[in-house]
């Protein structure tokens, strides 16, 4: 067993793309300690957040610093063979200890209340995420 400090875990820009503003991502556990499951420390600074996306298992956020968004899908509508709206209309306001536990497969984003430094824990079994963008 080894012992780790999130502040000494340097920050990884590599998935910035998969964000909108400004984000900074370390990496808590990597392949090295286990490939059952993944968690990231994630910082959104003011008013950034995550562009759309679901995973293929379950996601549990926890905030841990300021006030922040998580917003899930609740309808698809879909229009012919090749369209779909994804309505995007429930919304919960996070702050310091709160968690949400973000279904599979659910369209959602995440991220800082405009203004707002915003920073969660992530953590799910490994599996796929799909980016919308």
């Amino acid at each position: 067993m080894e012992k780790f400090r999130t502040s000494e875990i340097i920050p990884d820009s590599s998935m910035s793309k998969y964000f909108d503003g400004n984000v900074e991502i370390r990496k808590m556990i990597t392949d090295a300690l286990t490939k059952d499951f993944e968690a990231f420390l994630v910082t959104f600074l003011d008013g950034a957040r995550t562009k759309l996306h679901y995973h293929e298992v379950d996601q549990v956020l926890i905030a841990t610093e300021g006030n922040g968004t998580v917003a899930l899908q609740t309808d698809v509508i879909v229009n012919g063979d090749d369209q779909a709206i994804v309505k995007i209309d429930e919304k919960h306001d996070m702050s310091e200890g709160d968690f949400v536990c973000i279904p599979a497969y659910k369209w959602h984003w995440h991220g800082a209340s405009k203004g707002e430094k915003f920073s969660h824990l992530q953590i799910k079994r490994a599996g796929k995420t799909v980016w919308f963008g």
